[in-house]
């Protein structure tokens, strides 16, 4: 393994537990000092919890072990090692915090702690998939139903999730069962709101019969690649070029200034892109 790889590979690691501890942190520290209810294997574990007192950490770290074993002969064993860390990091996160805080609770606020649990939940969850590993539990069976019946993987957690809410809401309904719903939301948003974090990019469409002096200065100015595309105008039918671009973001106030100091009059449509492959990119320029 070479530097460049041994390093990706520990930052990976390190995303991963703290991922981990920043999601165990929002659950401990919030979910359930509010009597919060929650989806995935947390919620799950909450729900045992209540009824047979069995701590959560305790039945999370069963409940992955059991579901880690089970994706490593269904899944493969490729599968079971890039989870088996947050499989047990987690349930260890959870009981550290637990250890430390000794029952503070930070606030007894039920807005406050659906807020804060879910953005600290979503962001620690956001974490461990950007690092491209899987916080095992409850998507372990979403991923095997996905391999055998085709039914997306999206659909399959959101109705264990439902079904993990239910369970809660049974044991205790009430104003805390609909601040959970509130919670999970929020956690689900932030979730795929991470997804994107640093990826994101401008997309600029520019017609103009100048087309050729805007790409100059785009090249001289911005050091960005440019395609030209051929195109026809829908009413007089005439041919023409269509210059495509993608920039960063802070750089479209200067895509706005160049397009304007050489044709005012020209037609631009910008678009944002959630991510963008390629050299310049996620490749070095050559």
């Amino acid at each position: 393994m070479n530097m460049k790889k041994k390093s990706a590979f520990i930052m990976k690691i390190l995303l991963i537990i703290a991922g981990n501890i920043i999601d165990a942190a929002g659950f401990t520290l919030f979910v359930v000092p509010a009597g919060l209810i929650t989806g995935g294997t947390s919620g799950l574990g909450l729900f045992v919890h209540r009824v047979s007192g069995v701590p959560v950490s305790t039945f999370v770290l069963i409940f992955n072990i059991v579901m880690l074993v089970i994706g490593f002969f269904l899944l493969g064993k490729k599968f079971a090692a890039s989870t088996v860390l947050s499989s047990l990091c987690y349930p260890a996160s959870i009981w550290l915090i637990e250890r430390l805080s000794a029952g503070y609770v930070i606030t007894d606020n039920i807005f406050l702690c659906t807020v804060m649990g879910g953005l600290l939940i979503g962001a620690g969850a956001g974490l461990v998939l950007r690092a491209g590993s899987s916080s095992g539990g409850l998507d372990i069976p979403s991923l095997i139903m996905h391999k055998y019946t085709r039914v997306p993987i999206s659909a399959m957690i959101y109705v264990l999730d439902i079904i993990v809410l239910f369970l809660q809401a049974i044991w205790d309904f009430g104003d805390n069962v609909l601040y959970g719903i509130v919670l999970v939301l929020i956690y689900s948003i932030v979730i795929d709101k991470f997804q994107i974090i640093g990826k994101t990019m401008t997309q600029v469409k520019i017609i103009s019969p100048r087309t050729l002096e805007i790409r100059d200065s785009i090249f001289a100015e911005l050091d960005r690649g440019v395609t030209l595309v051929q195109s026809r105008t829908g009413y007089l039918e005439k041919d023409t070029e269509m210059l495509l671009s993608v920039v960063s973001n802070r750089e479209i106030v200067k895509i706005h200034r160049i397009v304007k100091d050489i044709d005012p009059d020209a037609f631009m449509i910008v678009n944002r892109v959630s991510e963008v492959m390629g050299e310049g990119f996620t490749r070095p320029r050559i």
